[in-house]
């Protein structure tokens, strides 16, 4: 008894901060993200700088100049290497979705030959239980964790007709190329949909475990999830849109 108090106090305390941490995220992580990421770069550019110089035999250069130089080449390399990682990250997450979406429908049996018995089989929940069973920690090594997702995927995709499949294959593709191209070209737009939906995966895996033995199924998480991280798309969007109309607003009345 003693021993359970404080591991349920800390596991209350991993919970809030996680909740508490997705919040900031989905509604403000578009707008400090990227300062996160330059700041960051900065800070770990001084050192690396001076470590480099020391080992590079350049004695003509102090260390306070390293440093300098370490510190505006590591906001240079944090950043590129951090646009990189948006694109990637957009083009998992929408392939993501997509593969929601489309499962959601699939299980509707709205394309299906026989609508009735593609409802009964309810195959998307089964591929999101059986995903959930292989990635919970439970001690297994990584060709193990590979082997039960990519068997996962394959009994789901074996019990698809000809169209579903071309429905989840075609969505998962056009998703992915688009979330691609929105991660290079459109970075604010790109901040806005990754905080959102990583503080929308911090939030409900933070009421989940608050929730605990009578939390609902994943499948209900997994939507709640994705309408939670649309709307903070919306959310953080809307307020963008503010911040930028507000701007050119107050240099105009400084000016007169």
């Amino acid at each position: 008894m003693n021993v359970f108090i404080p591991m349920l106090a800390i596991s209350w305390i991993g919970s809030f901060l996680s909740i508490g941490s997705g919040a900031v995220l989905w509604a403000f992580g578009g707008r400090i993200v990227r300062r996160a990421v330059a700041v960051a770069g900065f800070v770990g550019g001084i050192p690396a700088g001076v470590v480099l110089s020391e080992w590079m035999g350049i004695a003509w250069l102090p260390p306070w100049g390293s440093a300098i130089i370490g510190a505006f080449a590591g906001v240079i390399i944090a950043l590129l290497a951090y646009r990189f990682a948006l694109a990637i990250t957009v083009m998992i997450v929408a392939g993501l979705v997509a593969a929601i979406i489309s499962a959601a429908i699939i299980d509707r049996g709205l394309i299906a030959s026989d609508q009735a018995r593609a409802i009964a089989e309810n195959r998307a929940a089964g591929l999101t239980e059986a995903l959930a069973a292989a990635w919970t920690p439970k001690g297994s090594d990584a060709l193990t964790l590979k082997d039960q997702t990519l068997d996962a995927y394959n009994r789901f995709w074996n019990t698809l007709d000809p169209p579903e499949r071309t429905l989840f294959g075609a969505s998962i593709l056009a998703a992915s190329v688009a979330g691609l191209f929105l991660g290079f070209f459109m970075r604010r737009s790109a901040e806005i949909a990754v905080t959102a939906t990583a503080g929308s995966l911090l939030i409900s895996w933070g009421l989940s475990q608050l929730w605990g033995a009578d939390s609902p199924r994943l499948t209900a998480w997994a939507f709640a999830t994705t309408v939670l991280g649309f709307v903070g798309f919306i959310t953080q969007s809307f307020f963008a849109s503010n911040a930028k109309t507000a701007a050119p607003e107050k240099s105009s009345k400084d000016v007169a």
